[in-house]
């Protein structure tokens, strides 16, 4: 069974997370949240208002944890998502965080990194070509690393794949899933099996609610 680990904390961004969950799951991967605590998890929404030079950060949906980064083998896991927000601001400073991103990098698994979250990748490789969002340019170039200024595109250095951000979450799940489907990496035919079993039982619950309404 293929799995795929996200490393998430308070502050992570609700949108990301989210997204990014959700579509491992619609395409039939195994999904495991991780964070320095198991815990209920805020995460945060991040907009930009007229006038303002900053975003102005919001709370989002609560979402709990599955385990904490102390009790998962990452090499249980074949993939890592890395969901940006401000969340990485300070995981980056985690010393179990960094463990288990280098034995992604160190094992060559594909990792995918959006927003702020590459700058937990930049405290924990050198050499690479990163991208993200421009406040965190100095940071990349700090640690050893390239910055390549890019916005609806993905920068992509061997295993792993950068983007920018909002809108451009599908971006970064669409490179993510080809580096995947490239290493072998796919879901069991088990994973299909209950995620046609799925989308059947809600196609169902669909059609009889749909009969429902127009009685």
């Amino acid at each position: 069974m293929s799995r795929i680990l996200m490393i998430a904390a308070d502050g992570t961004s609700s949108g990301h997370l989210d997204y990014g969950r959700f579509r491992m799951l619609e395409e039939g991967y195994q999904v495991t949240i991780a964070a320095p605590i198991k815990k209920p998890l805020q995460t945060v929404v991040h907009e930009m208002e007229e006038g303002l030079s900053s975003y102005i950060e919001r709370p989002g949906y609560i979402i709990d944890a599955d385990a904490s980064l102390d009790e998962i083998d990452p090499a249980l896991f074949d993939a890592l998502l890395l969901p940006g927000g401000r969340a990485p601001e300070y995981l980056r400073n985690n010393a179990r965080c960094l463990e288990v991103v280098r034995h992604f990098v160190d094992a060559d698994k594909p990792i995918g990194s959006i927003c702020h979250s590459p700058l937990i990748l930049a405290a924990a490789v050198k050499g690479r070509r990163l991208t993200g969002v421009h406040i965190i340019k100095p940071d990349i170039v700090a640690s050893g690393n390239t910055w390549v200024e890019t916005r609806s595109e993905w920068v992509r250095d061997g295993n792993i794949v950068t983007t920018w951000v909002t809108p451009f979450y599908y971006v970064w799940i669409r490179e993510f899933l080809a580096m995947l489907n490239e290493r072998g990496i796919k879901p069991s035919s088990g994973d299909h099996d209950r995620r046609s079993a799925a989308e059947a039982r809600d196609k169902n619950h669909a059609a009889a609610f749909s009969i429902a309404a127009s009685k």
